[in-house]
């Protein structure tokens, strides 16, 4: 009913169009793949039925990168702003924020304007990196591999076909790394992954004067 409300209230205003409206990130990503050039903007909810928001933008973002992504969210933490930033998403909007808000970030995405502010995602990584970085320590040179892959958005017949392992091979292997590094998913992981390779800012050295 929600996502229908809101559907009503964009396709209203002057020069935008609703082109679908999906319920999973099953149904988003059919939809992309059966008509790759239907979308400018899409609106993605970072909670769907079958996954996350971030899993459809890394899909977007890696298959037809000119389209742009506004997240919906309910809340923001440093977490979810670092999976919106290295997942590609362009805007985060709060759900309890004015239509006129969302609106103002169609049109600012739309017209290349990114309203995820780089600053503000390395701060944010910078908090949640050292965590990371112990954590990815403890996969072995394959496992990295496989989580980098994982990072980069590839499925995991995709990972498969890279590394030259069955895809039940893969399959294993992803539910153990996700045990070693305590990530509850993909995209959890990715996050970690991208954070840890972020280096805190170079602080300038203290002069004696």
């Amino acid at each position: 009913m929600v996502r229908d409300a809101l559907a009503k209230v964009l396709d209203d205003v002057e020069d935008f169009q609703i082109v679908t409206t999906c319920a999973s990130v099953e149904q988003t990503i059919a939809h992309f793949e059966q008509h790759p050039e239907d979308v400018d903007v899409a609106v993605i909810d970072v909670r769907l039925q079958d996954g996350l928001g971030h899993d459809v933008t890394h899909w977007i973002k890696n298959h037809l990168p000119d389209v742009k992504i506004v997240l919906l969210t309910s809340f923001m933490d440093d977490e979810l702003l670092v999976e919106a930033y290295t997942s590609g998403a362009d805007a985060i909007v709060l759900k309890g924020s004015p239509t006129s808000d969302l609106v103002e970030a169609i049109r600012d995405v739309h017209a290349h304007i990114r309203r995820i502010d780089a600053t503000a995602a390395r701060e944010a990584s910078q908090r949640i990196s050292h965590s990371s970085r112990h954590k990815l320590v403890l996969l072995d040179p394959v496992d990295r591999e496989i989580a980098d892959l994982i990072a980069k958005g590839l499925t995991d017949r995709e990972i498969a076909a890279s590394v030259h392992f069955g895809l039940q091979t893969i399959k294993n292997r992803v539910s153990k790394i996700l045990t070693t590094v305590g990530a509850a998913n993909r995209t959890q992981l990715a996050v970690m992954v991208a954070t840890s390779s972020m280096d805190p800012q170079t602080t300038e050295p203290s002069h004696d004067v």
